[in-house]
């Protein structure tokens, strides 16, 4: 009777308002497709009758009328294979959520098998080989077995080589016509001649330079043994020095490892070593066929829920824009940002991804570019990634302007192994942003800044505000590979950005004499009007917190602990403009007579007031530098020059902060500042909650993997004796340090 009374309502509806076009099937339109790897894409989508592809399911919803309702396309478990993205645009439906069924395990895939191997040797080393038929991918840089990427040989098989000497003839610019300080476009250079094998095919090998905060990654052109001359096929990004490490891959020479496999594109061969057990006839590995797995622009009203992206390729990525790296084919030296998006939005409404899972992926896991508003990643995990597990950026305009990016939430996430193949990428980052709120994500095992928030070095417009980085988890950062990090990194003027709750230990740049900068917390050029507060951050390579040149930053409330190289670095550069920061309620514990601060360039270039010190080994015996290796102040001599007001030196009376159990005593004195405690288990995931398919949120420790940054405890040694001493005797030694300090000052 119903559908009866609709049909008269209908036809009455077109007797009396003959302009108006009759739609019968509206109130019937379907609320839920239906996908299956055993489908069909000319099924009709029901349960019983399912399509077969995402692709087909995307142009079956074009057909649906969009009542501003959301259409659910559910897919049933399998792999779903795609050979070139998913591509929404503003021709597609609006509205529509794509989500595993029930508790389906699907997979978007971006590799296809590859079977039919064959045993043999290669070098005296058997292998399984596999010449490739017309149907087989051709040209792939990535190739996958079920536990995910698999390694292609390298040289050396561990450590470096090491840059000898440089070409300028090669360069592209002098030093008088370079567009910038950092580059020169340098397209060659020496290694220790004979240290490198001979190359069969040195083109398709691939150079790593570490230098800096990037990590250069080219492909070679020539190779000359003798001389150790290796010619890249683009300029540098940024510039090589001499001492610097580099190593190469896909090296035909080197395979040898089980799990290891190299293409010979000359021969259309490809090699793998097989692992124990492992049979030529019943191998099946997964080649990648495609960078992306879905774009979308000018859509609204776009999610996945329960979707496993997985296994694409990669590229050498390349600038975008009209400049010179472009031009050139290089890509921006910092923080990995021209690498592709597997998931990519632009221009863009309403968008989110939930409980998905992102795993041995080419390039950034989600990118969220220009005109991305109200955007979502949550419950999410991430492993295995090439670059940055979630971008989100526009353009630097104004609030509402178009291309601006803003109201994007990154919360709730497992982070566990991002940088994989472009080293300098970010875990979370954060460019050109109106409001974001990256929250209580686990960030671990990555090779350099676990968030970065901010994309203007100065003090110039910079639209990114109110970003609220709280209450995440991060550690096991940097790795010793590269330099200038930060496990929260942040750039210009930021109003209303706030950094709380977090938990952050073990950042450590590059060891060597070229390296530098591991820091916690680190407020780069420009930082500026934000706020850090209720952190805790111990145990970094470098410093727990640093600024390089800032202003009117507040930084209260945190404990910083354990960083051999001072707990606090305030300011190390002349563009400070004012204050950098009010630095006040804070416990900063050192060990050994490591400094409290460091780079107290002048009285009054920051303000601090009512903290708590302590040296773990010297107890109140704490000590201040005015600049690196400058020579330590007592902390009497500190406060007399007017760098230290209203302190306390007491022990802060915590567990066992030796054992990184920084839980507080309720007697301790820190409560007398008017410091606040909190509860530094509420980092990282939250508990009770589903990360992924299947990950319990809230299991990692806040204190999880920590590893002692500091040596031996020392002071300053004394100068009759040699030993280090604590009490009246630490004062002694550290007051003929100072005088000697002084005098060398005076004389040279």
């Amino acid at each position: 009777m119903k559908r009866i009374f609709r049909i008269v309502c209908a036809l009455l509806t077109a007797m009396l308002l003959p302009g108006i076009p009759v739609c019968l099937t509206t109130a019937a339109s379907p609320a839920v497709l239906y996908v299956s790897p055993n489908g069909n894409d000319t099924n009709d989508g029901t349960k019983a009758s399912p399509l077969k592809t995402p692709y087909g399911a995307k142009e079956r919803l074009k057909a649906i009328p969009d009542d501003g309702n959301t259409v659910r396309v559910l897919f049933h478990a399998g792999d779903y294979v795609l050979t070139e993205p998913l591509v929404f645009t503003a021709e597609d439906r609006n509205n529509v959520s794509f989500e595993a069924f029930g508790n389906g395990d699907v997979s978007f895939t971006g590799a296809v098998p590859v079977t039919g191997f064959a045993e043999g040797t290669l070098r005296g080393v058997r292998v399984f080989q596999k010449r490739l038929e017309p149907d087989d991918p051709k040209s792939f840089y990535s190739l996958f077995d079920e536990n995910g990427l698999l390694p292609t040989p390298r040289y050396p098989e561990s450590g470096y080589l090491t840059v000898k000497a440089l070409c300028p003839g090669d360069d592209r610019w002098t030093e008088d016509e370079t567009p910038w300080e950092f580059t020169r476009g340098q397209r060659s250079f020496y290694g220790e001649s004979g240290a490198l094998p001979g190359l069969s095919d040195p083109t398709a090998v691939q150079v790593r330079i570490l230098h800096y905060w990037h990590d250069e990654l080219a492909f070679l052109t020539a190779y000359d043994k003798e001389s150790g001359k290796l010619t890249m096929s683009r300029g540098s990004s940024m510039l090589i020095r001499e001492g610097d490490r580099f190593y190469l891959e896909n090296v035909k020479e080197g395979l040898s490892e089980p799990g290891q496999w190299y293409l010979d594109r000359g021969e259309n061969t490809l090699y793998y070593v097989p692992r124990d057990g492992e049979t030529a006839k019943d191998l099946t590995l997964y080649a990648g066929v495609t960078e992306q797995l879905v774009t979308a622009e000018g859509i609204r009203g776009l999610s996945f829920r329960s979707i496993r992206f997985e296994n694409t390729d990669w590229r050498l990525p390349v600038h975008e824009g009209e400049d010179w790296m472009a031009g050139y084919g290089m890509d921006f030296p910092q923080a990995g940002v021209d690498v592709t998006g597997v998931v990519s939005v632009r221009n863009a409404e309403n968008v989110s991804l939930t409980n998905c899972e992102f795993l041995a992926l080419g390039g950034t896991a989600v990118k969220f570019l220009e005109g991305v508003r109200h955007a979502a990643v949550e419950n999410c995990v991430f492993r295995e990634i090439a670059a940055a597990g979630v971008f989100a950026g526009g353009v630097n305009g104004t609030p509402g302007e178009a291309g601006v990016t803003g109201d994007v939430k990154i919360v709730n996430n497992l982070i566990s192994g991002y940088g994989r193949k472009f080293f300098c990428a970010v875990g979370v980052h954060i460019t050109f942003c109106d409001g974001a709120e990256v929250r209580n994500n686990e960030i671990t095992d990555g090779y350099y800044t676990a968030v970065s928030v901010g994309w203007n070095w100065g003090y110039t417009h910079h639209l990114t505000n109110h970003v609220e980085v709280r209450d995440n988890l991060i550690y096991n950062i940097g790795q010793g590979w590269l330099s200038d990090m930060g496990g929260i990194y942040t750039l210009g003027i930021q109003p209303g950005t706030v950094l709380s709750g977090n938990v952050i230990h073990n950042v450590r740049a590059d060891p060597g004499e070229q390296g530098y900068g591991g820091w916690g917390i680190y407020l780069d050029e420009g930082t500026s009007e934000i706020v850090v507060e209720k952190n805790l951050v111990y145990a970094c390579g470098s410093n727990s917190f640093n600024i390089h040149y800032a202003r009117d930053n507040v930084v209260r409330n945190n404990i910083f602990a354990l960083s051999p190289d001072g707990v606090m670095s305030v300011g190390t550069k002349t563009k400070q403009e004012g204050l950098t920061a009010r630095v006040y309620r804070n416990i900063i514990l050192t060990d050994g007579g490591s400094p409290v601060y460091t780079n107290m360039e002048k009285v009054g270039h920051f303000k601090e007031h009512d903290n708590l010190f302590w040296d773990l080994t010297l107890g109140e015996n704490v000590f201040f530098e005015t600049g690196w290796g400058s020579g330590r102040l007592p902390l009497s001599t500190a406060k007399r020059r007017g760098f230290v007001h209203h302190e306390t030196t007491k022990d802060p009376l915590f567990a066992d902060a030796a054992s990184f159990d920084f839980t507080l005593s309720p007697d301790s004195p820190a409560f007398g500042l008017g410091f606040e405690a909190w509860d530094y288990s509420g980092a990282g995931t939250v508990k009770g909650t589903t990360i992924g398919f299947d990950v319990p949120g809230g299991k990692t420790p806040y204190n999880a993997d920590s590893v002692s940054t500091l040596s031996a405890p020392e002071g300053d040694p004394c100068p009759f004796c040699g030993k280090v001493h604590t009490g009246f005797f630490a004062k002694l030694t550290s007051f003929f340090h100072n005088l000697f300090y002084r005098l060398k000052t005076l004389f040279s």
